[in-house]
C-alpha cells in the first residue's frame, strides 16, 4: 500500500491518504482545516522521485512542504539565514529546537526543520511554526 504515493495515476484523494496515513490521517485533516487561518493553500503535485508532495503557500510564499508516510506525516518548513534565527524564540519543543540546531550548523543557506505528525500533540507546534512563516520576510 505504502507504493500508491509512488503511482502517478493514483491521486492523493482523502481515501487514498487515509490508507497511507493510517492513524495519522485525522490529525493530517486537523491540520489542513486549520490552513484557512493562515490564508493558507494546499496544493498536491507528484515527482518522479518521491511520490505525491504537498505544497502550502500563501499567496506566493511557500509556508512547507508536505509529504504523506505509513502513519506519519512529514512536514518540512525550509527557514534562510535571516528567519532562522527566530525560530528559537517560538515556544515549541525543545527538541525541535534542538533538531533545528544541528541542521544548521551545516552552513548552509536554507536550512529545513522536518516534523513527523502523528498525533495531536505535535500540531500546536507546528501551527506555531506556520505562524512565524507566515509573518517572516
Amino acid at each position: 500500500m505504502m507504493n500508491l504515493k509512488k503511482d502517478k495515476h493514483v491521486e492523493p484523494t482523502d481515501e487514498n491518504l487515509s490508507i497511507v496515513l493510517g492513524e495519522s490521517f485525522p490529525v493530517y485533516k486537523k491540520l489542513v482545516e486549520k490552513l484557512p487561518n493562515y490564508e493558507a493553500n494546499l496544493e498536491w503535485r507528484f515527482y518522479k522521485d518521491g511520490g505525491w508532495l504537498a505544497k502550502v503557500t500563501r499567496k506566493k510564499k511557500t509556508l512547507f512542504w508536505g509529504e504523506p508516510n505509513c502513519n506519519y506525516f512529514t512536514i518540512a518548513f525550509h527557514f534562510n539565514e535571516k528567519s532562522s534565527n527566530g525560530v528559537f524564540e517560538l515556544d515549541i519543543a525543545d527538541k525541535l529546537k534542538q533538531d533545528f540546531l544541528s541542521v544548521l550548523s551545516n552552513g548552509r543557506k536554507i536550512s529545513t526543520l522536518r516534523i513527523n505528525l502523528c498525533s495531536e500533540s505535535g500540531l500546536a507546534d507546528i501551527y506555531q511554526l506556520i505562524a512565524y512563516k507566515y509573518k517572516a520576510k
